[in-house]
């Protein structure tokens, strides 16, 4: 991330700020019964920002000059309980799922100097929160078409009186199925997030917006247990809080296999 916006508006980035932020998730999903699974999300991840200073903008670091800043490890593991339920005769069944997102992420990373960094660019929250879920699909001949709603409660702050904001994530996607060697298709995805809290309470500037992005994806089946995919996702709409610096593209790359116990 490394383009600043101002509300919709793109703005300089006089401090040449950059932010590399890379996730790697393990996702497991084992089903109990016909209608229940359990799904558990493990993330790795990476966070680094480079900024140059300016002479005087860091007491630390009087003088300027680059200052970088990292955080690693795994993040706050997801664990959610899914229920599978047809409302329409066996067409589009809806599956809804409740969970809680841990508070296993470290959050005390710091950086050269020895002090802490900012909340946002820790691995994790630092404090345990509800998850909800709702999910449908249904084939139409060679294309699958599909949409979900996501959405993170942040009940309380962490201990060092950070609260980050609610989050509604909505996706819909469109996917041609009709080979045996490849898939693929477009998706929408939104996202708004309410602004973030510090010190218990304080409104944190630069943090929440909504967010739209155009997805293309392509998939390959290298088995019929084995599949990889490839998403690419550009940004069609942004409207944000402030200041926040953003990316004109993310890349995410999915391998799912299946197997019987």
């Amino acid at each position: 991330m490394s383009n600043p916006i101002y509300g919709t508006n793109s703005i300089p980035n006089y401090n040449k700020e950059r932010t590399d932020n890379s996730t790697t998730t393990l996702i497991v999903s084992a089903g109990i019964t016909d209608k229940i699974s359990v799904s558990t999300f493990i993330p790795y991840r990476y966070i680094l920002n480079e900024k140059v200073l300016f002479r005087g903008q860091y007491h630390n670091q009087y003088e300027g000059g680059l200052y970088s800043r990292e955080s690693y490890g795994i993040g706050d593991i997801i664990v959610q309980m899914n229920y599978q339920f047809d409302l329409f005769n066996g067409r589009f069944p809806i599956l809804v799922g409740s969970g809680l997102k841990l508070a296993n992420g470290k959050i005390n990373s710091k950086d050269i100097y020895d002090e802490r960094i900012n909340d946002n660019l820790q691995v994790g929250s630092g404090s345990i929160d509800p998850i909800f879920s709702i999910y449908t699909n249904e084939a139409f001949g060679s294309f699958m078409v599909s949409s979900g709603l996501f959405t993170r409660i942040s009940a309380r702050e962490n201990i060092y009186g950070y609260k980050y904001g609610n989050e509604l994530h909505g996706l819909a996607n469109v996917d041609f199925i009709g080979s045996d060697y490849f898939f693929g298709g477009i998706q929408l995805y939104y996202l708004l997030s309410s602004r973030d809290t510090y010190e218990y309470g304080k409104i944190a500037r630069d943090r929440g917006g909504e967010s739209i992005y155009i997805s293309a994806k392509l998939g390959i089946k290298l088995t019929d247990d084995f599949d990889l995919e490839l998403i690419m996702q550009n940004p069609i709409h942004q409207n944000l809080n402030e200041s926040q610096l953003t990316s004109s593209n993310s890349i995410q790359i999915g391998t799912l296999y299946r197997f019987t116990l």
